[in-house]
């Protein structure tokens, strides 16, 4: 047995340990002539991230041997369906339970087990609740689209760890791009990245972004034996300042294949409000442009300069249509009226949404010129001269 396995086999003998006391206690709960699917269904019940673990397990599990069968290498985990494998760690304790209510012994009256079962049902509820907060603050400035240029992008990644092995900072540049977008693409790539490249700083950086997008089974490959290659050792360059970024975006070939459905000239005190719009508008497939959720390393308000006018003006150059926020805050800012004066010179569709805050009366005959964008029900529409439109039609016009 390979040290693989033998590290596998002793995790999932641990892994099935672990349910014993969860098991135990929706055996408790078992009236006399249960059925094992009545304790299948009351555990899912009760510990349904148990059980969507078991199934994550699965899934991640079953990807890796099809990763091996691919490369010809026999199958490693054999991990059991989901159902299958509750049925294996429960046998034993299912008999155990009838075998003591066969004695009249460990049989709860109804009302104590009601009582029980609504604690197990709470505890659940919160565990999934603190999981659920967790994983959106993850992924709070991501964004569940699949940009045009991602392909692209993968493709290029490893035809330059082919061509240009000690170039660690363009593959770095391109993992920071897809670690911006959740999609099956870049999932697929950042765990292909993961259990193939030999570069340690892209491995982990791939590994932890494959954690924050919520991919519960994954693990970090440790580094391979034997000779070291050119560009294994290498740290990445990273690029942290407004200059770094713009110079890179005059070079890079990598910056023209770029393009974003939207530009959000907004106030950053709107942030809610923008990240809202942000999850409405993925959600239409559209991906949009927002300084501190696409370049959030280099465009930090602290280190704003001159350069950063220039990468505004270039990602401006890469969007399709604008989106002005009109907030309280935003009509207060000194960037937003300079963008959509940009956007407008460039002969490109400007549109305006407006927060419930504002004071029709008040706004600035500038802004009335453009046509006006509504929220409603999750559907967005652009409302021009009277004419209503669906937003993606006004966009292909």
């Amino acid at each position: 047995m390979g040290r693989t396995k033998r590290k596998y086999s002793s995790f999932l003998i641990d892994y099935k340990r672990s349910f014993k006391q969860p098991l135990l206690k929706v055996g408790s709960l078992m009236p006399v002539d249960f059925s094992d699917h009545d304790f299948y269904k009351e555990f899912k019940n009760l510990y349904s991230y148990l059980w969507d673990d078991i199934c994550s397990k699965f899934n991640e599990y079953k990807r890796m041997d099809e990763g091996l069968v691919k490369k010809g290498f026999p199958k490693r985990y054999f991990f059991s369906e989901p159902n299958v494998f509750l049925e294996e760690i429960s046998f034993q304790i299912i008999s155990r339970i009838r075998a003591n209510h066969a004695q009249e012994e460990y049989i709860l009256l109804e009302e104590e087990r009601c009582k029980n079962r609504e604690k197990l049902l709470q505890k659940c509820r919160e565990k999934i609740i603190k999981n659920q907060e967790t994983q959106n603050k993850n992924l709070e400035y991501i964004q569940e689209v699949n940009p045009q240029y991602s392909n692209y992008f993968i493709d290029e990644y490893f035809s330059l760890k082919h061509r240009k092995p000690e170039d660690v900072t363009a593959r770095y540049v391109i993992l920071q791009e897809a670690s911006k977008y959740k999609c099956m693409g870049t999932v697929k790539f950042l765990h292909k990245v993961n259990s193939s490249e030999r570069n340690f700083n892209l491995r982990h950086f791939a590994f932890v972004t494959l954690q924050k997008f919520g991919i519960k089974e994954v693990r970090l490959r440790k580094n391979r034996k034997g000779k070291k290659k050119l560009g294994d050792n290498l740290a990445p360059v990273k690029i942290e300042t407004p200059s770094d970024l713009l110079k890179h975006i005059y070079i890079s070939q990598l910056e023209k294949k770029k393009e974003y459905d939207l530009f959000l000239s907004h106030s950053s005190l709107d942030k809610d409000l923008i990240l809202k719009l942000k999850s409405t508008l993925n959600s239409l497939n559209l991906n949009i442009y927002v300084d501190w959720l696409n370049d959030q390393e280099s465009l930090k308000r602290e280190l704003t300069n001159v350069d950063t006018a220039g990468v505004i003006i270039e990602r401006l150059k890469l969007c399709k249509a604008l989106i002005f926020i009109y907030t309280v805050d935003s009509l207060k800012s000194l960037w937003t009226p300079w963008e959509i004066g940009y956007f407008h010179a460039l002969n490109r569709k400007v549109c305006v949404f407006f927060s419930d805050s504002v004071d029709e009366n008040k706004i600035p005959a500038f802004i009335k010129i453009y046509p006006k964008v509504t929220l409603e029900n999750g559907n967005l529409a652009i409302i021009n001269k009277d004419k209503k439109q669906n937003l993606i039609d006004w966009l292909k016009m």
